[in-house]
């Protein structure tokens, strides 16, 4: 099986390794790990399609693999098993792009189907050679960070196809754009795009909104009427924050995406539909599976191709291009004249944390760029929320005091050496979330050499993780 697709199964228990082999050897070719870092090292050396990792091992935890797995640009889906299951585990996985995961003892059977729907998944979203790596996005859709890059070559890859796709993320990231960006580059881009946010339509009228209705199916329905479905008809329909639909309607809407076909309220016969679907949120779908709000059987059809989007804060790299690309294009319809940043306005917005994402960027640029009286947005100019933030006063903070001249220049050295040190592992363990594979490929040196120098100043990395 030497072309069969590469599934690592990651856990210190010899025997959880052979069962797992036996049960998902027939569809893969499977790889062992009993700990991180013969995970990690089977990733640098083998081609991995999907992993199926234990939370807890002796070296780490399964999370360490993901993240490792995840630095590497690697879209291979992720399965976390664990016999400690919490929801705080369980969302933290799923935040950083963990395609499922499992409790132990778990149905042999159960954990097959996974793998399975992960290979296919795999499958679709294989690296397209065609891609263009150095692409800064998609209209509105910027970005030159790694992350945004793997974004913009997943939806070179998905959008030719008429696969359902399922876009993640916190609000304000850009999703509408993403299924935009997905209907330009379709065979369908000659036809209107269609969007409908569920959580803007009464709950009463969504139904109807989406599916039509019949003459008489209920009071005020004078007449029949087509849905949003029938109407996006050879073309793509983005169904924006699909986790707030109510159980009734998830119902329909999972028959609708099996049989092709859509019902009118008051109708028995079923139109058959030609639409690519498009579903967004910035809901944690496979909890709200796990507590009974959402679905299963939808989810399993939403989770075909599926593309998470980064919050602002996790790719501060990409802000200076963002907020120049605002600047010039909201700044001339505000009549500003200011067309640069200061380098403290600058500094300010790198610094910031952007709970509200790039939509909240943009407002605040639009904002800056009203109240500037030259060409360059000054730090005054900016958001008052934004200039009194920690992060950002701490970045505007008086320069550290010079060394007292008390003792030899060595010493002196030898203290500040130290000091730098210290402050620049924990700098990088807080930028990577704890992840020491993470921070030690940043930092350019070895693990186990991090590993030195964090037990030597006293830096313990369970202190940065961002999550359990």
């Amino acid at each position: 099986m030497i072309d069969a697709p590469g599934i690592l199964v990651v856990d210190d228990k010899p025997n959880m390794v052979g069962l797992l082999t036996k049960v998902v050897g027939p569809v893969g070719r499977v790889v062992p790990a009993g700990s991180v870092r013969e995970a990690t090292d089977a990733l640098a050396r083998e081609t991995i399609a999907v992993v199926v990792c234990d939370l807890r091992m002796p070296d780490g935890d399964g999370l360490e693999v993901l993240r490792a797995l995840r630095g590497r640009g690697s879209t291979a889906p992720f399965i976390l098993m664990t016999a400690y299951a919490t929801v705080g585990t369980a969302v933290q996985a799923m935040r950083e792009g963990a395609y499922d995961y499992v409790t132990k003892p778990f149905d042999p059977d159960d954990i097959r189907a996974i793998v399975e729907r992960a290979l296919a998944q795999a499958e679709i979203l294989a690296p397209v050679p065609s891609a263009d790596p150095e692409t800064d996005g998609y209209g509105a859709l910027l970005g030159r960070s790694p992350r945004m890059r793997e974004v913009f070559r997943l939806i070179d890859r998905i959008a030719p196809t008429d696969a359902t796709v399922l876009v993640l993320g916190e609000t304000g990231t850009g999703k509408e754009l993403v299924a935009r960006a997905i209907h330009d580059r379709s065979p369908r881009a000659q036809h209107p795009f269609f969007a409908v946010n569920c959580a803007a339509i009464a709950r009463s009228l969504l139904e109807s909104e989406l599916f039509g209705y019949a003459k008489g199916s209920f009071t005020g329905a004078a007449g029949d009427r087509p849905g949003v479905f029938e109407a996006s008809s050879r073309s793509t329909l983005l169904l924006d924050e699909i986790g707030e639909l109510r159980l009734s309607v998830q119902a329909k809407l999972t028959r609708v995406l099996e049989e092709r076909a859509v019902k009118r309220l008051g109708e028995t016969r079923e139109r058959p539909l030609d639409v690519r679907l498009v579903g967004a949120t910035h809901r944690d779908l496979p909890a709200m599976v796990k507590a009974g709000t959402f679905r299963e059987d939808l989810w399993f059809r939403l989770n075909v191709c599926v593309i998470t989007l980064p919050p602002l804060r996790d790719r501060h790299e990409d802000i200076p291009m963002l907020a120049r690309n605002f600047l010039a294009e909201r700044g001339p319809l505000v009549r500003s004249r200011a067309s640069r940043f200061s380098d403290p306005a600058m500094a300010a917005l790198e610094a910031y944390a952007w709970p509200g994402n790039v939509r909240e960027l943009r407002s605040a640029v639009e904002r800056s760029a009203i109240l500037a009286t030259g060409e360059q947005i000054q730090f005054e100019d900016l958001p008052p929320e934004l200039r009194n933030a920690p992060s950002v006063q701490q970045r505007r903070a008086p320069p550290i005091e010079p060394v007292p001249a008390t003792g030899p220049l060595q010493a002196a050295l030898a203290e500040a050496r130290d000091a730098t040190t210290r402050g620049y592992i924990v700098a990088v363990l807080r930028r990577f979330g704890g992840d020491v594979v993470g921070a030690a490929t940043h930092a350019g040196i070895e693990r186990e050499s991090f590993y030195r120098l964090m037990r030597r100043h006293g830096v313990v990395a369970a202190d940065y993780r961002k999550g359990d």
